[in-house]
């Protein structure tokens, strides 16, 4: 007869009804911030700038995102290439005359601060439904921008220090000896 061993974990507990004794240390991710996680020379371009220099600068620097900000740093939003190829005007010159400012005019644009943590970030980006945010300052003039790749990342690297895998039984033969 052959016999495997099934791992059996315990169900999930929230944090909170959890006793104070047995509370788990916050997990790194919440502990950082924005400003140690965010990129902090993200592509820019002018309000003003066209939707053609946009795109070309967007893509001659291989970056998913570009921030438009206004004339004191300030970020107005943030495009991709998607935003760009949707709003793409008709006619040969039209995209020469179109100011990126334009495809903002209608979108909220939310902000992360520098000391927002990471659970704050993605509560943010999850509530705006983006990929990208910007970082600012007291003042709110751009410190960086920080993507959901960021929280990917950062994901990927906690979960390549916990060695733990999905465990698969091992068959048992008889005798309770294993092979």
């Amino acid at each position: 007869m052959l016999f495997t061993t099934v791992r059996v974990d315990p169900p999930a507990v929230h944090e909170a009804e959890r006793p104070a004794g047995e509370r788990r240390p916050n997990h790194p991710s919440r502990l950082l911030t924005a400003a140690q996680v965010m990129f902090r020379n993200p592509p820019i371009v002018d309000a003003h700038t066209s939707l053609f220099s946009a795109w070309g600068r967007l893509h001659s620097e291989h970056h998913r995102h570009l921030v438009v900000i206004d004339e004191q740093v300030r970020p107005v939003g943030v495009l991709d290439e998607r935003d760009i190829a949707l709003q793409w005007p008709p006619g040969p010159l039209a995209a020469h005359h179109l100011p990126v400012a334009q495809l903002l005019r209608f979108r909220s644009s939310p902000h992360l601060r520098g000391s927002d943590t990471m659970a704050e970030v993605a509560r943010t980006m999850l509530d705006a439904d983006t990929d990208a945010l910007p970082v600012v300052d007291d003042d709110g003039r751009l410190l960086g921008l920080i993507t959901v790749w960021h929280c990917l990342e950062l994901i990927a690297a906690e979960g390549a220090g916990n060695d733990r895998r999905p465990h698969e039984p091992e068959p048992e033969l008889p005798g309770g000896s294993r092979p």
